[in-house]
């Protein structure tokens, strides 16, 4: 009798000890998924540069940005969420509350480029420069605060310098031997983030070759999967 009881409490202990271990053993641990934002630039009354009779610059990053969605989330370890989903007005402020909020790992702003005659054309990106922490009266830091601030910007803008480097290297393939370079300039949607942050000038409206990458629906998958893979180098590099 007493042996008996002892192997029942055993046998209980055991059944237990497996239904609380069972979430680490018995069930796949579902991986992490890694934020990104995707900015189309422009929207509702901002039409943007013009490219055809019923294509604006609005209407093109739209559809680049649904197109980097659908294919950035096709291996279930990535959340992608666009600053607009429709063809409407987003005040910058809105859109710069949405990627603090967010969590996200990196946001590309997406735009279309027009100017410096017919024959600019290719792709440019541009990320925003850092602002020091304060100076003091020595011309120092301002002390622990300033340096922590100052490492934490630096962290920012080097990971700004490689997606951006991606970015570069991916769409050369589809922009041969027209890339404007890397280049540090205001963007306002990328100001005073605290991730890496670019903004990507896919190609001239006033470019005849570029414009017809960028108004045809196959040139604008392109983009897409360029800038997928480049989003997929960073996150894997930073992981």
């Amino acid at each position: 009798m007493i042996m008996s009881v002892k192997c029942g409490n055993i046998i209980f202990f055991l059944l237990m000890g497996l239904m609380f271990s069972w979430p680490l053993f018995g069930a796949e641990r579902l991986p992490v998924k890694d934020i990104v934002i995707i900015d189309p630039a422009h929207g509702g009354d901002d039409k943007g540069v013009k490219l055809t009779d019923d294509q604006n610059e609005k209407d093109i990053t739209l559809k680049i940005a649904q197109a980097l969605q659908k294919e950035l989330q096709a291996s279930g370890n990535t959340t992608v969420q666009l600053t607009r989903t429709a063809d409407r007005d987003v005040p910058v402020a809105e859109r710069i509350k949405m990627v603090q909020s967010s969590g996200a790992r990196m946001l590309i702003s997406l735009h279309i480029n027009a100017g410096f005659g017919k024959k600019a054309a290719g792709y440019e990106v541009y990320f925003p420069g850092f602002n020091t922490a304060p100076v003091g009266k020595n011309g120092g830091k301002n002390g622990a605060a300033g340096i922590i601030k100052d490492m934490a910007g630096n962290k920012h803008l080097n990971g700004s310098v490689a997606l951006a480097q991606n970015i570069m290297r991916n769409l050369q393939d589809l922009f041969p031997r027209k890339e404007r370079g890397l280049r540090d300039a205001p963007v306002p949607v990328l100001e005073g983030l605290a991730l890496p942050a670019v903004a990507v000038e896919i190609g001239f409206a006033t470019n005849l070759e570029d414009k017809k990458i960028i108004t045809d629906e196959k040139g604008q998958k392109a983009v897409a999967l360029a800038l997928s893979k480049s989003i997929r180098e960073f996150l894997r590099q930073r992981n």
